[in-house]
């Protein structure tokens, strides 16, 4: 099979941005060169402890950074990448090219070689499905299937959300996943204890794949997944929120959770940067939460909160 490569050439300051909205919009399967990373591991030799590094990444260190998508260069794939050039259109200092990557099909062998079962919390585990997989006592597990736009939701963010739903989703709860992407939170919520999810998305094609892995997973008595801007006109009551998004985006949801929830409610929110990190909070206490903990993964943070008692 024949790949597209589709390269984002980004300012600097705009790299963390670009990279949050793929995330939002399912895409956490990318290939990032940031030369600051480069640089970062030749100033401190003594804390990383390298002994090599290829002259190729430290030629030029002032060379904008790029994130690199691949896309299967059939209808689908054409179709994925002209919904991700709409989706980076509007945004200033960054540059979008695709061409040719030619016949990958060694190459994604020796992709798949890479991609095993992984456990994203306490308890869930997501693997392929080329892979066999004996979970053991107490494991819940998602089969999954990278996609080259739609990634296996294991991402960090993913991770963090999963682990705030192990601890703090009560049982037989209604989960409403925002921005559900690839579904993967709302099947872990049930495959939890819910009792049932919701999950929505203001992509279509992430509205597509999310009912496909859902079916896959045997998953669609309990999960329904609709089209829908964050929260605007969804009917539907919900114990837990939860929402994978990015900082702007949670803090422009937080009030209309905290009107969805009654008093108890559980808003998780991840995407988050961790120099948004104090914004997010002091927007989620505002709409009415009391912060119950702050998870950290690297850059990211997911941060659980309580609804207020006595906020209506």
């Amino acid at each position: 099979m024949r790949y597209i490569e589709f390269k984002i050439t980004v300012d600097r300051e705009m790299l963390e941005t670009a990279e949050a909205v793929l995330l939002e919009h399912g895409y956490d399967s990318m290939q990032i060169d940031d030369p600051s990373d480069v640089q970062e591991i030749l100033d401190h030799k003594d804390l990383y402890k390298y002994d090599y590094i290829n002259e190729e990444l430290s030629t030029d260190l002032t060379r904008k950074p790029t994130i690199t998508l691949y896309f299967t260069d059939d209808e689908e794939g054409l179709r994925h990448l002209a919904d991700t050039e709409a989706l980076l259109a509007g945004m200033d200092g960054v540059c979008c090219e695709a061409s040719p990557a030619g016949d990958d099909s060694e190459w994604l062998y020796k992709w798949q070689e890479h991609f095993k079962p992984a456990k994203v919390g306490e308890r869930i585990v997501v693997k392929p499905g080329w892979e066999d997989y004996d979970p053991s006592e107490g494991e819940l597990v998602i089969e999954m299937d990278p996609g080259m736009a739609f990634g296996s939701g294991l991402h960090e963010t993913t991770s963090m959300c999963v682990k705030a739903l192990e601890k703090y989703m009560p049982e037989d709860a209604r989960v409403l996943d925002v921005g559900t992407g690839t579904g993967i939170l709302a099947m872990a919520a049930v495959l939890l204890g819910a009792e049932n999810a919701l999950g929505i998305d203001i992509d279509e094609e992430a509205v597509r794949v999310a009912t496909e892995n859902i079916r896959k997973n045997d998953l669609e008595g309990s999960i329904a997944v609709m089209k829908g801007d964050l929260m605007s006109g969804v009917d539907y009551s919900a114990d837990v929120i939860v929402a994978n998004l990015m900082a702007d985006l949670v803090m422009m949801l937080s009030p209309a959770a905290a009107e969805q929830l009654g008093p108890g409610g559980i808003y998780i929110t991840s995407g988050i940067l961790d120099v948004k990190e104090d914004a997010v909070k002091g927007a989620i206490e505002a709409a009415g939460f009391d912060i119950i903990e702050v998870l950290a993964d690297g850059e990211w943070r997911a941060i659980t909160a309580v609804k207020r008692q006595g906020k209506q």
